[in-house]
């Protein structure tokens, strides 16, 4: 009886272990996809930034909708689609963007300071206040 109750628990030392391994190697694998997902806007995101300087951002647009972030002049399309999958959905976003998001989100999307250009977060801040 103690020799297969010792059995069971080398056995299941062993599973434990193989298990251990194969999550650590999926995670490792995990762990790289989710970079390379994160940089893939601009590949030479090199500094990481701040956390506290990225901007508030949203799982998904409010159930009233998403604003047309393109009724902002300077943002096309594509600019729209990114900030979208960054998760800036709506104008009262943009317009409470501090100098330090304005320029995260710059690094991020590679936009070449279009944000203080074009000021961005001014024409959101009218379009707010329409609403």
């Amino acid at each position: 009886m103690i020799e297969i109750a010792s059995k069971m628990v080398l056995c299941l030392v062993i599973a434990s272990l193989i298990g251990f391994f194969i999550g650590l190697l999926v995670g490792r694998l995990t762990r790289e996809n989710n970079k390379a997902s994160i940089y893939k806007h601009n590949h030479d995101f090199k500094v990481h930034g701040n956390i506290y300087n990225r901007p508030i951002i949203l799982s998904k647009p409010r159930p009233t909708g998403k604003d047309d972030l393109k009724q902002i002049e300077g943002i096309n399309l594509k600019t729209e689609e990114d900030l979208n999958q960054l998760g800036i959905f709506h104008f009262d976003q943009i317009s409470k963007w501090s100098k330090k998001n304005c320029d995260w989100v710059n690094e991020y999307l590679a936009l070449e300071n279009r944000i203080k250009d074009e000021n961005w977060v001014e024409q959101a801040t009218v379009l707010t206040n329409k609403k």
